[in-house]
């Protein structure tokens, strides 16, 4: 298999795209290290007993965490090989009415985390024939999302942290994912279940791929972009939104419809 060896870091791996990652990982014959603040979710993967799984509560936001959690893979497992900076969530307003609690939040975790993760572990990853970085970004970098903000500023930030880091953070690859409708519980908790079947609906009637994305269609780009097969592929942004971003669309939250921007 073809990460027989390797060591991957998966941040916010407990659940949905995080979780899809690391399984596919583990299929691979990859050792995976899954960071998350849920303990329900951290006592999930620990009650599946596999030894090829290593799970630590850990804060995406908190940089003294994210310093000690590389100082113990360091001492007790080794060098990474790939990181997979995916931990998120996402509060919802536009720039009149966020709140600079909600801005300071999603900043930490959706932008300075992956920041700070890179800082701490970017000796460990040139240590790797394959060192690699796979940031999760989002289709609202690319498109206007009305109520995403500060999200949507969060994720383009981190594709241009993606691209910068590329000559400035050398000896290791960096990629971006850029996910759009993934039928996850977090996109249940900023819609509320009967938007998103809308939402399931309306892209099933009028999407350019005719359905939602799975945790599956992204872990399947991760996996290419962290493989020896990407090898050349360095600095891009892959968008994984089954064509929605082609379409200039902006989003209805209320509804979940999908509406062509005029």
């Amino acid at each position: 298999m073809q990460f027989d060896d390797h060591l991957v870091l998966v941040t916010g791996g407990a659940s949905g795209i995080g979780l899809a990652i690391a399984r596919k990982f583990l299929a691979e014959g990859a050792r995976v290290i899954v960071t998350d603040l849920s303990e329900v979710g951290l006592k999930a993967l620990n009650d599946e007993n596999n030894p090829s799984l290593i799970s630590r509560r850990s804060d995406a936001a908190d940089v003294d965490e994210i310093g000690a959690l590389a100082d113990w893979i360091h001492k007790e497992h080794g060098p990474v090989d790939t990181l997979i900076n995916n931990a998120g969530f996402a509060r919802l307003a536009d720039p009149e009415s966020v709140s600079l609690a909600d801005y300071e939040a999603q900043m930490k975790v959706l932008l300075t985390g992956p920041v700070f993760y890179v800082q701490h572990l970017a000796d460990m990853l040139r240590k790797s024939d394959n060192g690699s970085v796979v940031n999760i970004s989002s289709a609202s970098a690319l498109i206007s999302v009305p109520g995403y903000c500060p999200y949507a500023l969060a994720k383009a930030a981190l594709v241009k942290f993606t691209e910068d880091s590329v000559l400035q953070v050398p000896g290791i690859r960096h990629n971006a994912v850029l996910p759009g409708f993934i039928d996850t519980p977090i996109l249940s908790g900023i819609y509320g279940d009967g938007a998103v079947e809308g939402l399931r609906q309306s892209l099933k009637a009028m999407g350019p791929v005719p359905r939602m994305g799975t945790p599956t269609d992204i872990a399947n780009a991760v996996l290419f972009l962290a493989s020896k097969d990407a090898a050349y592929v360095n600095g891009s942004h892959l968008v994984v939104d089954g064509g929605i971003s082609r379409l200039n669309s902006i989003v209805s939250v209320t509804s979940g419809q999908v509406q062509p921007a005029a």
